[in-house]
């Protein structure tokens, strides 16, 4: 996609403590110097140095804002080799944000300078959420998927689902999308938009047996119950799990799961946090060592990815600190060089 806006011809500065400057980052900045490109590229080192033991990632936070529909989140990372530290802090809210047109999930990015620890950045956390994420997917989808994949379905038309196109469509030669949403007018303004950005045809519809022809699926909702089963998709589909990041959400069939060759962004957390993997496990239908491996092991070429065009393939994603700090990083170096 082309960004045609200009730059600010000064980025806004804060200044906090002893007179150093801390950049003040937008989501229109991010846009102007990171391409989806770019991005899935950073999360090749992002992955690779998670499975790697590079970088220092504890479990995230998650705090519940009971009475309001809404969860704060903490994440942290640290990165030696880039001498970089960070923290993202978000808070999502599920229906509340939906009736008022506001993202749903809204954050800011702390970018650290860990020799100094002299805070470099705030940047807006909502769309670097969504462009990393996208690109998560848009990474895992190249190195699982099968090369002449050319249809996908995305559920969730909320900013996660347009930065899931636009990665898919970044590693594919995609022809056919068809988009679903619990709110029919929301997939219209979705289909609408992204019309206005690829030339590929886009459907919005509510009828599962379209999957039984597409070739990669997105999910990226809040639902806590599955979205389809095994009998709607077909031999050889790729699926982007990145919704379920709570034990109680659940978007992938548990008989999916089992019978798929499945992949993670980080098996601790996905074991810990995400429901499409909990369940599963907790009702025996899978074991751990159903988990193939993470996605930095594929990328470090330490376990295999497809084999044949005949499997299925899942990535789960709850999303890890690390994908933040890398990208925060590269953003915060285009912008001040």
């Amino acid at each position: 996609m082309n960004n045609t806006k200009e730059l600010p011809s000064e980025l806004k500065e804060i200044v906090l403590y002893d007179s150093v400057p801390i950049k003040i980052i937008s989501s229109e900045d991010i846009r102007h110097v990171l391409s989806m490109k770019d991005a899935i590229k950073l999360m090749s080192i992002a992955f690779g140095s998670f499975s790697n033991d590079e970088c220092e990632i504890p479990l995230r936070y998650v705090a519940n804002l009971h009475g309001m529909d809404s969860t704060l989140i903490f994440k942290p990372a640290y990165m030696k080799k880039l001498s970089r530290a960070g923290i993202k802090i978000l808070i999502q809210s599920n229906q509340r944000n939906r009736n008022k047109n506001f993202p749903t999930i809204i954050g800011i990015v702390i970018l650290i300078d860990a020799y100094s620890g002299q805070i470099k950045a705030l940047m807006d956390g909502s769309y670097l959420t969504a462009l990393r994420t996208g690109a998560a997917s848009g990474i895992a989808t190249d190195y699982l998927a099968r090369k002449n994949a050319e249809t996908l379905a995305v559920f969730g038309c909320g900013a996660q689902g347009k930065t899931q196109l636009e990665a898919i469509a970044s590693v594919r030669d995609i022809k056919k999308v068809y988009v679903y949403d619990i709110d029919p007018v929301k997939a219209e303004m979705f289909v609408k938009e992204m019309k206005g950005k690829f030339d590929f045809e886009i459907i919005p519809t509510d009828n599962l047996d379209y999957l039984n022809t597409v070739d990669i699926i997105c999910t990226s909702t809040n639902s806590k119950k599955p979205l389809f089963s095994m009998d709607h998709i077909r031999e050889g589909v790729h699926i982007n799990a990145i919704g379920s990041y709570k034990p109680d959400m659940q978007e992938i069939d548990p008989g999916i799961i089992k019978n798929c060759k499945l992949y993670v962004d980080s098996f601790e957390s996905c074991i810990k946090e995400s429901g499409d993997i909990i369940i599963p496990l907790r009702d025996g239908i899978i074991t751990k060592d159903n988990i193939i491996g993470e996605i930095g092991s594929v990328i470090l070429g330490r376990i295999e990815s497809r084999k044949t065009d005949n499997e299925i393939t899942v990535f789960k994603s709850v999303g890890i600190a690390i994908q933040d700090l890398v990208v925060s990083n590269e953003i915060y170096n285009k912008l001040i060089n």
